[in-house]
């Protein structure tokens, strides 16, 4: 007959007063406006002026590497892709969500 290890069995109590206790663990009462705002602010940001510069320059310099045949053009459409990503992002997350609705 095998002995079960100490620590097993007091792994397995943890869990089970743990599991006993999750109803004070639940978040349901937690007020999330600050983080939202956080993330509001942050998503404004990139997608505001910053970023148009920047992809702007990005797309420049790789289609002017792309057509001197130093990088490849995967390069310019990954570039393309990552700005419809950016600056399509809500829209196509509105279009999904009006599908499944």
């Amino acid at each position: 007959m095998k002995r079960i290890p100490k620590n097993a069995i007091l792994l397995v109590a943890c869990g089970l007063a743990l599991g006993l206790s999750a109803e004070a663990a639940l978040a349901q009462g937690v007020d999330f406006g600050k983080a939202e705002d956080l993330g509001t602010d942050f998503t404004d940001f990139v997608r505001g002026p910053l970023a148009t510069i920047v992809f702007v320059v990005a797309f420049a310099v790789a289609g002017y590497l792309a057509a001197m045949n130093r990088i490849s053009w995967v390069w310019v459409g990954g570039i393309v892709l990552g700005a419809v990503l950016v600056f399509g992002g809500p829209a196509f997350v509105d279009n999904f969500r009006a599908i499944l609705s």
